[in-house]
C-alpha cells in the first residue's frame, strides 16, 4: 500500500511530465467529512498530485501549479515540520511529520518547477491575448 501511494502508474501523465520527490504521511485534506489521511503528495513538472488511502482505496487528486498561491512551512517541537499549501487565501493541504531531508529536496523541485509552470502560463496567455487583438 505504502508504494502506491508513491507512484502515478494510474494516472495518464504528460508526454514532457517528470516525476519529483513525494512526500509520505498523515495528510490534513478535507474530503468527505473527513480530515486526515495516510496519503501522498507528489510533484511533477506541471501539477501536484495529492493521493489519499480511504479505507482499502487509493484516491488521487491533481492540482494545477496555477492554482496553487502559497507553501509554507513550519517546525513544531512536538510534530516535526509541517507542510502546507495554499489555495486562495486559505491552507487547503497539510502535511506533518516530514523529514528535513525529503522536504527539503520536495520544495526545491516544487518551486523549481512552478516557477517555470507558471511563466510558461503566463507567455501563453499573453500571446493568446496579442493574436486575439
Amino acid at each position: 500500500m505504502h508504494n502506491r501511494l508513491k507512484d502515478l502508474d494510474d494516472m495518464t501523465l504528460y508526454e514532457d511530465e517528470v516525476v519529483g520527490p513525494e512526500l509520505i504521511g498523515t495528510v490534513e485534506y478535507e474530503k468527505d467529512g473527513h480530515h486526515s489521511f495516510h496519503g501522498g503528495i507528489i510533484p511533477t513538472t506541471h501539477r501536484l498530485f495529492i493521493k489519499l488511502k480511504r479505507t482499502e482505496e487509493i484516491e488521487t487528486h491533481a492540482v494545477e501549479y496555477k492554482d496553487i498561491t502559497g507553501i509554507t512551512t513550519e517546525n513544531l517541537l512536538l510534530v516535526g515540520n509541517i507542510i502546507h499549501i495554499w489555495i486562495g487565501n486559505e491552507i487547503v493541504i497539510s502535511m506533518k511529520s516530514v523529514s528535513d531531508g525529503k522536504l527539503d529536496k520536495f520544495l526545491d523541485f516544487i518551486y523549481r518547477y512552478r516557477a517555470k509552470r507558471l511563466k510558461l502560463d503566463e507567455e501563453i496567455s499573453v500571446s493568446h491575448e496579442e493574436n486575439a487583438v
